[in-house]
């Protein structure tokens, strides 16, 4: 019986599977820069004195560039201050542990052009990764995602249907694309996953994020077999699992590898709770199930669209810290205990011959399903 270890918040757990019912196990095999490398491909971004950082990712690998970005402005006298978005704060704070001389701030600005008018230069900070409603996610989506609201809303207007589509750019990305072009900022985004960089690609906003791409797109997607059942693990990252909110896009962006009538089953602590906006107002009953498929755009709203969609040909299920209340009866999720409660209702759903494909990194990794 192979031992499998996949992330759970800050610790990992075992999945004890029988070899004949695991169909694949994949995760992230990035090759990692040598630290001389990431040094030196750091070191190109252009510092100035008076610069804003940036940071719109929490992992550890935006952390250590904010630091090595922070070090090397004070090595030549440089005044700087680090945002980030309110809620990427913890996770970021986490990442920059033992590094308590970088301050940052947490940010919920109304207007992010005033902000950097104030600075005489600006540098942002981000990881490039999967999204099923942008296709990808980086520093363009992130900046629609936290403080163009307005860019943010066409964005979602723009997508194609109530579908997941994570690695295809359409109509949503173009419209984050369009926003950042009008942002004069050099970004340094990196393509990384929880074992290091193995990539530092620096630009603008949009010739860093398509190079960022690109790399991704070549090192991460897998061809896999469809499956009756999947087991995700939201990341290696533990922001990622913060919060249902910020974990869905893993389960999104996977559930396509699983057959129809299957199970996909997301393991997630989200010990910060639903994370607000769509999610928090439908458990709140501040927006009712019928009000979803018209209403505006909120925070999350494409979540709720999607479960709505695909909750018709899946199981969806989730292992979390969230009361199941809230999970199962509010937003219509399968329920389960723990790893061994999953094993064990597995072959009464899907007989004891089940197939299922065991997926770390998530986020980071695109599960390719074989003809």
């Amino acid at each position: 019986m192979p031992e499998i270890w996949l992330r759970y918040g800050t610790t990992d757990v075992v999945l004890d599977i029988r070899f004949e019912n695991l169909a694949n196990q994949v995760s992230a095999g990035f090759k990692v820069m040598p630290e001389e490398e990431i040094g030196a491909a750091i070191a190109d971004v252009p510092l100035t004195d008076n610069m804003l950082i940036l940071a719109l990712s929490g992992s550890k690998a935006a952390g250590k560039t904010v630091t090595i970005l922070a070090e090397q402005a004070r090595a030549r006298g440089f005044n700087f201050a680090v945002d980030v978005p309110r809620r990427l704060a913890g996770a970021l704070t986490a990442s920059l542990a033992g590094k308590e001389t970088i301050s940052i701030n947490r940010i919920d600005y109304q207007s992010l052009r005033d902000r950097m008018s104030r600075f005489q230069s600006a540098v942002i900070v981000s990881r490039v990764a999967y999204d099923p409603l942008f296709g990808f996610a980086g520093a363009p989506t992130s900046l629609l995602r936290n403080l163009l609201a307005d860019s943010m809303a066409e964005a979602f207007k723009a997508r194609k249907n109530n579908r997941p589509a994570p690695g295809v750019q359409g109509g949503p990305l173009k419209v984050a694309a369009s926003a950042a072009a009008g942002i004069t900022a050099t970004s340094v985004e990196l393509v990384a996953s929880s074992e290091g960089m193995a990539g530092v690609h620096t630009g603008s906003i949009n010739e860093a994020f398509e190079k960022a791409v690109t790399q991704l797109q070549s090192i991460s997607a897998v061809d896999t077999d469809p499956a009756k059942c999947a087991i995700i693990s939201a990341s290696s990252d533990v922001g990622v699992h913060s919060t249902l909110a910020g974990s869905l896009n893993s389960l999104w962006n996977s559930v396509h590898a699983v057959k129809k009538g299957g199970s996909a089953i997301l393991l997630a602590e989200n010990r910060e709770g639903v994370g607000g906006g769509a999610l928090q107002m439908l458990i709140e009953g501040l927006l009712r199930p019928e009000q979803v498929q018209q209403s505006p755009y909120i925070d999350g709203l494409e979540h709720l669209l999607f479960i709505e969609e695909l909750r018709q040909e899946y199981e969806l299920g989730l292992v979390s810290t969230l009361p199941h209340y809230y999970a199962r009866t509010k937003l219509g999720f399968s329920t389960y205990a723990s790893m061994k409660d999953i094993i064990d209702k597995l072959p009464e759903k899907h007989g004891k011959n089940f197939k299922a494909i065991v997926l770390s990194d998530a986020d980071i990794v695109l599960l390719k399903p074989m003809a």
